[in-house]
C-alpha cells in the first residue's frame, strides 16, 4: 500500500535510513551519513504534504519525498526543459525488501504525481558513487542531464531528467 506519510512513520522510516546509511557505507557510497537525512528533514516532508510512504503488511518498506523543490545547483544544469519541474528527494527502500520493485513503483508515483498536477517532468540527482541509484534511473528512462557539486562532497553529483 502506497500512501501520504505521517509524523508517526518517522521512527521505522529513521531505522531503513540507519540500515541503508551502513550498506552505504560497506560500498563506499558516502551520498548518506548519521547527520543525513534525518528526522527534522522528514518532519517537513511530512508538514509540507511531500512524503509518502510504502507499507507492507502494516511495516513501512520504502518512502520517496516529492515536490517542486530544487536545489540552487540545478540553475547550473543544461537542462533541456527550462519550465517548471517536479523532483523527488530521499527515496530509500527497507534493504529486506530490496529487489522487489518498491523503488520503480515509489518514483513512478512520484511521475503520477507530476503529471496529475500538470507538470509532466522531472528532475532528480544521486551521487556519483551511487550507481544503484543511476542504473535504475536508466532502466525507468531518466537521462543524465549534468553534473554538480553539492553538499560538499568531493566527487560530483549526477542530474537525471524525464520527460513523462
Amino acid at each position: 500500500m502506497l500512501r501520504q506519510g505521517k509524523i508517526e512513520d518517522i521512527d521505522a522510516l529513521m531505522m531503513i535510513v540507519k540500515d541503508t546509511v551502513t550498506i552505504m557505507a560497506e560500498e563506499q557510497n558516502d551520498q548518506w551519513n548519521d547527520t543525513y537525512p534525518n528526522v527534522e528533514i522528514f518532519t517537513e516532508d511530512v508538514d509540507n504534504v511531500a512524503l509518502y510512504v510504502m507499507e507492507k503488511s502494516n511495516n513501512l518498506i520504502g518512502s520517496i519525498t516529492v515536490d517542486q523543490n530544487e536545489p540552487l545547483e540545478y540553475k547550473g544544469i543544461p537542462w533541456e526543459n527550462e519550465g517548471p519541474a517536479y523532483t523527488f528527494h530521499r527515496l530509500v527502500v527497507d534493504p529486506n525488501e530490496r529487489g522487489s520493485g518498491i523503488a520503480s513503483q515509489l518514483i513512478q508515483h512520484a511521475e503520477k504525481i507530476a503529471i496529475k498536477n500538470g507538470v509532466p517532468y522531472l528532475r532528480i540527482d544521486t551521487y556519483s558513487l551511487n550507481r544503484k541509484a543511476q542504473r535504475l534511473f536508466m532502466k525507468l528512462g531518466y537521462k543524465k542531464a549534468g553534473e554538480m557539486s553539492f553538499h560538499g562532497r568531493e566527487l560530483p553529483f549526477y542530474c537525471y531528467e524525464k520527460k513523462l
